[in-house]
């Protein structure tokens, strides 16, 4: 009988080792590595993230979880090693030999708008009786901008003419009267701006507008996340600001194949940065589209002030020369009154409504 007590003080001398080892060095010098395969990505595109777990020790792991919560606008694929909760909470078990590296590469559809950044995964290491776990978060930095959807022009939704009018833009005078001396019918070339939406109406065809001489555009869109006169902090009504999003980057994308000088504001702010209102002064050029497009991404649609103050501070900037989009759900008298005093210091102004 001997030799049963000796086994048995034998395996508990091994799981007493095996304990203190898992706590002391089980999760030492293992870590996680996460990036995308590109920083930005459109709306329903298909990408990849490329995952690095890496045991750099001569101690096995012989069981690892790795959990981590991706928001659920990241679609992943199925995997095998990969088991996803409330399409939100990632899990995946591994047994690690000693200086080995696992790399997976998920594939990952981008289906919503938004700025995903990866920063921390949680790892931990169990003993051979399951009663001793080791844990620990792993600092990742994959990061990733998914623009919003882009619409065509049957959901676009304008009004009876462009965001640019059929009226003398007078502002956009150089040397010489800016004049609209006719209308045509449209071309595959033409850019979506010249479209005469009111001669299109009467003649049952798509019309533009014939120009002399050439002008300066410059065009600010101003969002309002707020839906309702009585709103707080919090939108009621978030998939009608969704829908302006992609209002401002069809727009956007109009304007910069035009080269017209575009420029963004909300009352909305970016995830993960101060609470402050959003502006971005209009120019044209590939990068200041991407970082339109970035902002756009990353916007939160919560306000961060009301769409009226926003208004105040972009009359204390003294505009001048500016065509103003504004895109919103609602309007007051407060904000008419704002309107009116933007168009007096020289502006002109447009109301579209989502």
């Amino acid at each position: 009988m001997m030799w049963v007590y000796k086994l048995i003080l034998a395996a508990i001398i091994i799981i007493i080792i095996d304990s203190l080892t898992i706590m002391k060095y089980g999760l030492s010098k293992v870590s996680i590595e996460r990036s995308f395969d590109t920083l930005h990505a459109n709306f329903g595109q298909n990408i990849h993230m490329v995952e690095k777990i890496s045991n750099r020790k001569l101690l096995p792991v012989p069981w690892l979880k790795v959990e981590s919560r991706i928001d659920s606008g990241l679609q992943f694929g199925l995997q095998e090693d990969l088991n996803i909760l409330q399409e939100e909470f990632h899990i995946s078990i591994f047994s690690m030999l000693p200086y080995t590296r696992i790399i997976r590469t998920h594939s990952v559809t981008c289906r919503r708008r938004g700025y995903y950044h990866l920063k921390s995964a949680a790892l931990t290491a169990r003993s051979i009786t399951g009663s001793i776990f080791a844990i620990k978060d792993e600092t990742t930095d994959a990061e990733l901008y998914v623009f919003p959807r882009t619409l065509t022009l049957p959901e676009m939704n304008l009004p009876s003419h462009s965001w640019q009018g059929d009226r003398v833009v007078r502002r956009w005078i150089l040397e010489d009267p800016f004049i609209r001396s006719c209308v045509r019918e449209y071309t595959p070339n033409d850019p979506m701006k010249n479209i005469n939406w009111k001669a299109s109406a009467r003649f049952g065809t798509l019309q533009v507008n014939q120009y002399d001489p050439t002008a300066r555009h410059r065009l600010m869109m101003l969002l309002n996340v707020d839906t309702k006169l009585t709103q707080w902090t919090v939108t009621d009504e978030p998939e009608r600001v969704e829908y302006g999003i992609s209002l401002i980057a069809t727009i956007l994308d109009y304007a910069s194949k035009n080269m017209i000088e575009v420029g963004f504001g909300t009352n909305a702010f970016l995830k993960d940065l101060q609470k402050e209102p959003i502006r971005i002064e209009p120019t044209t050029g590939t990068h200041h589209h991407v970082t339109i497009l970035e902002a756009l991404a990353r916007m939160v649609i919560l306000r961060s002030i009301s769409f009226n103050t926003f208004l105040d501070q972009e009359l204390e900037r003294s505009p001048n020369n500016m065509d103003y989009l504004l895109i919103t759900a609602v309007t007051d008298q407060d904000t008419e009154d704002r309107i009116f005093r933007l168009r007096a210091k020289g502006n002109a102004v447009e109301i579209l409504k989502i």
